[in-house]
């Protein structure tokens, strides 16, 4: 069988949950862990890991012990950006455009460029499956005023929304496991 993204990642934290968090990818603003556990919530709110992770976006009902001892987004804090929700699917062509589909039905979508109207009305969680799973470039159209030659002009923009193409990194034909451009595994792998 042939060797995988997972299979490589290496311990991320040291204390209490050593061998159970690797770093799965790691940006200039990003973290992505994956966490081996049973109970995540026991395991986060475990007092070692509190004085780093943000607990104020969570639900005060079910959580009054963590969200009261916190102010509102304290800076420095890693933060859970689903509150105390949890995510069943993630849709992700690159870490500033993705889908996350939540245990509550609700999703939230990012997508670098495209305006908040039109995330909300045309970008579906089967859209971003469509980018992502079938290579389709998802486009938008906006109407946007800029400015030429010092006159005002009213323009239709089109904007690439969605794009499961990356020019940083190969992906595999499985669609999900990938490596960085010129990396010596690709040729293994393939």
């Amino acid at each position: 069988m042939a060797e995988t993204f997972w299979d490589n990642l290496v311990p991320y934290y040291g204390g209490p949950l050593s061998g159970r968090i690797h770093l799965a990818y790691s940006d200039t603003d990003s973290v992505f862990v994956k966490i081996f556990t049973k109970d995540l919530v026991a395991d986060l709110t475990s007092p070692a890991l509190r004085p780093i992770i943000g607990f104020s976006n969570w639900d005060p009902i079910k959580y009054p012990h963590l969200v009261n001892s916190q102010k509102k987004n304290e800076f420095g804090r890693l933060k859970n950006e689903l509150g105390s929700d949890t995510f069943i699917e993630l849709i992700a062509a690159s870490p500033k455009c993705y889908c996350v589909v939540t245990q509550n039905d609700k999703l939230k979508k990012a997508a670098k460029g495209t305006s908040k109207h039109l995330m909300k009305k045309y970008l579906t969680a089967e859209r971003f499956k469509e980018a992502v799973f079938e290579g389709r470039v998802i486009r938008t159209t906006t109407n946007a005023i800029r400015s030429l030659k010092l006159k005002l002009y009213t323009m239709e923009v089109v904007c690439t929304a969605i794009s499961g193409v990356s020019d940083k990194v190969y992906i595999f034909d499985d669609g999900i496991t990938t490596l960085p451009l010129g990396h010596y595994k690709i040729e293994e792998m393939k």
